[in-house]
């Protein structure tokens, strides 16, 4: 039975949160790590490491790096044949009749049982919940969770940030992955009667990032410092991310979208996602 997709009401929401380190500060920070910008080798090599006098700054931005909230739910009727044993007490009986129907009595040792065919009907819920780095990048574990769990952030029914990467991670492959880890949960079944998936959030977070671009002058090469616009954590060896949102992009584009994204669902279907992608692509 193919799953039915819906998405809930408000399901699909943008948020961006509130820079907490002014650029001054996170300008310092890197500074103080500017020489670890070119890679490991470089940082390792005892004798060709850049210098503070050769490294100079190239430029630097305040860009705001995706990530997705996704939580979802598989609600399955099904119904299953079972065959139930049955004690019978009544060490005289030699057989057993139950609205009309006559069942032998079978033993085994000490016990004595009948056994009823039956049709069970079951109703089982399956959750899932996932936080996704929007430029497919390994992040710690509850690093994302944390952010919007510690900080501050606005909902943006309208997102027009030009600082904004465009997100690597688009619609249909998130909701794919959803559905991959959901169909994969084993239902012992002989029959379904209903099978549909509830898309309750699918919330794309936009987070401050500072970029500093440095060049290693004597060895013409360019390397990358990062500081996290809320935690004010540094990160060596850093990207610098060309792709950004071009075009405006709403809330209710994403939710007028939500029902061709949920064909992504259903193997073999026409994906047709188009407005949706200018939050993720900036195309």
């Amino acid at each position: 039975m193919q799953e039915n997709v819906r998405f809930a009401d408000n399901a699909a929401k943008i948020f961006v949160f509130d820079q907490v380190y002014p650029l001054a500060a996170a300008t310092e920070q890197a500074n103080k790590k500017k020489l670890y910008a070119f890679g490991l080798a470089a940082k390792l090599n005892p004798f060709k490491r850049p210098k503070e006098e050769t490294v100079l700054l190239l430029k630097h931005e305040l860009r705001y790096e995706p990530f997705w909230h996704v939580a979802t739910k598989r609600e399955v009727d099904f119904s299953r044949e079972i065959n139930y044993p049955v004690d019978v007490g009544n060490a005289y009986a030699n057989k057993v009749v139950i609205n009309g129907t006559e069942y032998p009595i079978t033993e085994q040792g000490n016990k004595r049982t009948i056994t009823l065919a039956a049709v069970e009907f079951c109703h089982r819920k399956i959750p899932y919940e996932d936080y996704l780095d929007g430029l497919c990048r390994d992040v710690k574990k509850g690093a994302l969770e944390n952010y919007i769990r510690k900080y501050k952030l606005q909902e943006h029914v309208e997102l027009q940030l030009p600082e904004a990467v465009a997100s690597q991670v688009r619609v249909p492959t998130l909701l794919q992955k959803v559905n991959q880890t959901l169909s994969a949960e084993a239902i012992n079944a002989h029959e379904f009667q209903q099978d549909t998936i509830t898309v309750e959030k699918a919330y794309l977070y936009y987070r401050p990032v500072f970029a500093f671009q440095y060049s290693w002058t004597t060895e013409d090469k360019v390397g990358v410092i990062e500081v996290d616009g809320l935690t004010g954590e540094v990160i060596e060896n850093g990207q610098w991310f060309k792709d950004k949102i071009e075009s405006i992009a709403t809330r209710e584009m994403m939710f007028e979208a939500s029902a061709e994204i949920a064909s992504a669902f259903v193997p073999g279907s026409g994906l047709a996602v188009k407005v949706i992608e200018k939050i993720t692509t900036g195309s």
